[in-house]
């Protein structure tokens, strides 16, 4: 998907998710996925709101030296659970862990989002959400991995998978956890100069507590 190369927006990501989020938010775009060793940024992390915005940072320059001129937006999701990353899992074996881990536990869902505008000025911003997973049954767990669900998923899950659905209760901002909080989106599109097509909400995804947001 394009539009016109005066206001080209460049999602430097492959994941469906955040496509369907900006396609459903009226947004035209092209794909192009950056090739970023992720761990590197993750690895003895401190401060996992840092660390996420700088990934996602480190995303959009890579795709943007590849193409001048255009927006780029990009993005890292990541859960948190006793101050431990969990990333995608490589296994069926990590898969059920990472979900049974999670069982009737709270963890926090925090992605770093970033976009670079044509003249190379960079923001960044993040959101945290807090979630909580109902109890999972190995059964249940069992029948979820053997999907293939878990695989591109940090945390092994998505709370948009209504057959699953393992979450009991989160805060604001549900397209957080999908992938993509078009709350922080939209303050860097502003940020940047893009132009906004007026479908970019968060509402009728809310909890009853506030998230936490803020920038690099």
């Amino acid at each position: 998907m394009a539009s016109s190369k005066q206001h080209t927006l460049t999602l430097a990501s492959g994941s469906p998710r955040r496509a369907q989020i900006l396609s459903d938010a009226g947004f035209e775009f092209d794909v192009a996925p950056a090739k970023i060793d992720e761990d590197a940024f993750l690895v003895d992390a401190r401060d996992f709101s840092k660390a996420v915005q700088k990934l996602a940072l480190a995303k959009v320059e890579s795709v943007a030296a590849r193409r001048p001129g255009e927006y780029v937006l990009g993005a890292d999701t990541i859960v948190v659970l006793d101050g431990v990353v969990l990333g995608k899992p490589e296994s069926v074996e990590r898969a059920h862990e990472m979900l049974r881990s999670l069982s009737g536990k709270s963890h926090d869902v925090i992605t770093g989002v970033a976009m670079i505008s044509p003249v190379g000025e960079p923001h960044t911003n993040y959101v945290r959400t807090s979630v909580i997973f109902r109890s999972l049954d190995d059964d249940e767990i069992s029948k979820y991995v053997s999907s293939g669900s878990s695989f591109d998923k940090a945390g092994g899950y998505g709370i948009q998978d209504g057959s699953f659905a393992p979450v009991a209760n989160y805060e604001e901002c549900y397209l957080n956890v999908v992938g993509l909080p078009m709350c922080a989106t939209s303050e860097l599109l502003e940020q940047s100069a893009f132009p906004n097509p007026g479908g970019i909400t968060c509402s009728g995804h809310t909890g009853p507590n506030a998230t936490e947001s803020g920038s690099l």
